[in-house]
């Protein structure tokens, strides 16, 4: 039997490569006849760099991983209860089909003694010595030392249960154990790519209809890596990892993925409504781009936009623009949200971040002769300022170089543009408006109605 060791600080290491002997782990009541310790206190030993265990302890957990379809690699996931853990560790090991020894769901004792525990994100890692550009981390342990620290215990395998856990309710302290993560999808766009590509660790990302995300690891060489990624949504389940500071979800089947719901933009109930009005729209005379366009909730309860858009008719077009979509924002009961095409210079003039940024020549970007509408999921016109066909200049709904503010008192939206609900400034006057230019950003109210 081949040992490969080297030295540091004095201290002979365990291994450097994968070993074709090893002494296989044998089915045990006892385990290996030491102190037995709790997860917290083997994570003790850990004082702010990689150690080596000198005590003579042992530590009992559950499998919950399997490299039985190659997706993972010299990786050994436990957790400290078969259910209700309240954590878990990766044991690194070179050796080949673990799955055949120690499969999922085993219950396994660990002799520590002579193990090293290191700790990387928040992820405690148990496993052979390994020096790295002078400093000592945690490696796979070799195969030949595998029996002499792992110890299968004899009648034990359970099936463990996986924590039901969202994406925003991920912790550090689930990292290293079986999870299922309900109510997700992958990206439309990743939709039908293989799981990863042929030879590559690949990433894809799993995201709630909130929006949250959570990254899926998958590895070049499993058994199912060119299986398409399928649609819909549902629930995953798999083992937490990390990368750094971010969250990863591992797999070790295609059948872990239960994606077989409606997707969840069809999940979203579309409403209309005639309390969402446009409510303020902005040409300032000192400043075109602090320009921006605001919505207003005139009702007393939360309200999603999806499926609404806002449209905008270039001074006598039939025709409008490219819609700007409102798909994933709310406003809450009586208040506004503010859309600017140019950010950062809304930000330096109001002195806040507008809700939605949208692009420039759109509804938010108008120099006072256009009209707008905001349409509802059903391509209904909700609300309505200026004539679509019908030049502003010149008529009660021009705004160049002022403002439209929505009176006081209004509240019921009206899809037909009715000029005695505005009061609109401009530099011109004529037909009830206002001849009185206004500037950013003393006379405007953005985020107020």
């Amino acid at each position: 039997m081949n040992y490969c060791s080297l030295a540091l600080s004095g201290l002979i290491l365990m291994g450097c490569g994968i070993q074709d002997e090893f002494e296989v782990p044998q089915s045990d009541c006892d385990g290996f006849g030491s102190p037995l310790i709790s997860l917290e206190e083997l994570k003790a030993y850990y004082q702010g760099e990689t150690v080596r265990i000198m005590d003579s302890v042992q530590w009992r957990g559950y499998v919950v991983s399997s490299d039985a379809t190659s997706n993972l690699f010299g990786e050994i996931y436990l957790q400290d209860e078969a259910t209700n853990a309240s954590g878990g560790l990766v044991f690194l090991t070179d050796l080949l089909e673990s799955h055949s020894l120690v499969p999922f769901g085993s219950s396994v004792v660990l002799n520590l003694k002579g193990l090293y525990l290191g700790r990387s994100g928040g992820s405690f890692k148990l496993g052979g010595g390994f020096p790295s550009f002078g400093n000592l981390g945690v490696g796979r342990l070799p195969a030949s030392l595998f029996g002499a620290h792992v110890t299968v215990l004899c009648n034990q395998e359970v099936l463990p249960e996986a924590l039901r856990v969202s994406i925003e309710a991920l912790s550090e302290n689930q990292l290293n154990t079986l999870v299922e993560i309900p109510e997700v999808e992958l990206l439309p766009e990743e939709v039908g790519l293989p799981f990863a590509n042929s030879g590559e660790q690949t990433r894809r990302t799993l995201q709630d209809c909130s929006g949250n995300s959570l990254t899926l690891l998958n590895s070049g060489y499993s058994d199912f890596h060119s299986e398409a990624l399928p649609d819909g949504f549902g629930s995953v389940k798999g083992i937490l990892s990390n990368r750094g500071s971010r969250f990863e979800l591992i797999v070790m089947n295609p059948l872990d993925l239960r994606l077989d719901q409606p997707r969840c933009d069809s999940r979203i109930e579309r409403k209309s409504s005639d309390r969402i009005l446009i409510s303020e729209i902005a040409d300032p005379d000192n400043l075109a781009e602090a320009r921006f366009i605001e919505l207003y909730n005139a009702s007393d309860s939360l309200f999603r936009l999806d499926g609404w858009e806002l449209r905008r008719f270039t001074n006598a077009n039939l025709e409008p623009g490219p819609a700007v979509s409102l798909d994933g924002l709310e406003i809450q009961a009586g208040g506004v949200l503010v859309f600017s095409a140019y950010p950062e210079v809304f930000k330096n003039t109001y002195g806040f971040v507008p809700d939605a940024i949208v692009s420039r020549n759109g509804p938010a970007d108008s120099n006072g002769d256009d009209s707008i509408e905001l349409i509802d999921p059903f391509g209904n016109i909700v609300d309505a300022f200026g004539t679509p066909g019908e030049d502003g200049t010149g008529t009660a709904s021009e705004f160049e170089d002022g403002r439209a503010l929505r009176r006081k008192g209004i509240i019921l939206a009206s899809a037909v543009f009715n000029p005695s609900e505005w009061m609109v400034h401009n530099d011109s006057g004529g037909n009830g408006t206002i001849a009185d230019p206004r500037n950013a950003p003393e006379d405007f109210s953005p985020g107020l109605h």
